[in-house]
């Protein structure tokens, strides 16, 4: 069996500013190399102009969330606009080129005995899998929570002390504008103590472009498709929820992936469902580990390798399960088929 391996861990108190130099100070030269990757091919001056005005938009909805990314930047020692460019990275490096993306699931039948159950495996480009950090963050006001994100974002996936867990899904709409980044969506969901507020606190504030959000807390899950201009809304169906990379709500009129994208994402949401139906409703870790390391179908399988498509660049970078009630994330570093999972423990923030 392999052996876990642990990412680095920074744990970061307080709020805005100096929480944000805090963290970009621990993990700085992750954070370069995370900058470097996404503005090697842009024209900085123009990079750091389209940060800053989503900065605007943003500090006038969640002043202390951006007041903690001008910290990250000022803390790895580069600007507040590299801060934000940080958690820019479709938004800047083309939207319209990006690769399907994640697949999310959970597990809320009321007969579980240890309650619900989420998982996520998180395809990105390869390059980022070394940039992964479990960052724990003790707000002032507000529940503690671990992200496991990649380092200087403040937010990719995880969970707070409250019991909510955050995942989330690439979709694919010509609606891109000036708002609050995607990935900062998942630290306002973070912020809340349950699934119902933390879509509402999603749902309330511009947004620059489409993002998937599933949502689970100690009673249940929901999912929301985001748009700039809407959201969508999908609840549990026989006690299972799940996601990939395209719109199964109402929000669906918006939809403009290709046709190689959509084969890709509906294969994978239908092997989902059907190695859960297998697993049977009271699935664990153990069990929803061997599903999200599946490589049936590939290059369109569950578990992806970067050899499967070598055009597409993508690759299953961290595979996450949160054990809600428990407050307990389990998390592989890479593709879940070659490696174990770490257990990382809520009660720690506490």
């Amino acid at each position: 069996m392999s052996t876990p391996v642990r990412l680095i861990e920074v744990e970061v108190p307080g709020d805005g500013r100096a929480a944000g130099q805090a963290y970009g100070e621990a993990v700085r030269d992750l954070v370069r190399r995370h900058h470097e990757m996404i503005v090697r091919d842009l024209d900085p001056a123009a990079a750091r102009g389209h940060a800053l005005a989503v900065r605007e938009v943003t500090a006038a909805v969640a002043p202390e969330l951006a007041a903690e990314v001008d910290g990250v930047g000022e803390g790895a020692g580069l600007s507040a606009a590299d801060g934000w460019i940080l958690q820019l990275r479709a938004e800047l490096t083309g939207w319209n080129t990006a690769a399907p993306e994640c697949s999310s699931l959970a597990l809320v039948d009321p007969s579980r005995p240890d309650g619900p159950i989420a998982a996520q495996n998180a395809d990105l480009p390869p390059e980022t899998a070394p940039l992964f950090v479990a960052l724990r963050r003790r707000p002032a006001a507000g529940p503690a929570l671990l992200t496991v994100t990649p380092a200087g974002q403040l937010g990719h996936h995880g969970m707070n002390e409250a019991g909510v867990a955050v995942f989330g899904n690439f979709l694919r709409t010509a609606q891109w504008g000036t708002g609050v980044p995607r990935y900062l969506l998942t630290r306002l969901a973070l912020g809340q103590t349950d699934r119902h507020s933390a879509a509402r606190a999603v749902g309330a504030v511009p947004r620059t472009g489409p993002r998937n959000l599933l949502i689970a807390d100690d009673d249940g899950a929901l999912d929301i498709e985001t748009t700039p201009s809407g959201v969508g809304r999908l609840e549990p169906a026989g006690g299972t929820l799940l996601h990939t990379n395209h719109f199964l709500t109402e929000r669906a009129e918006e939809e403009n992936a290709p046709p190689s994208w959509l084969r890709n994402s509906t294969a994978r949401l239908e092997r989902l469902g059907a190695l859960l139906a297998e697993a049977g409703p009271d699935a664990g870790p153990r069990e929803l580990a061997a599903v999200l390391a599946d490589r049936a179908g590939a290059p369109d399988a569950l578990c992806h390798h970067a050899a499967d498509a070598p055009g597409v660049d993508i690759a299953t970078v961290i595979s996450t399960i949160a054990e809600i009630r428990a407050r307990r994330l389990h998390v592989c570093a890479g593709p879940p088929d070659r490696g174990a999972y770490a257990v990382y423990d809520l009660k720690e923030n506490r």
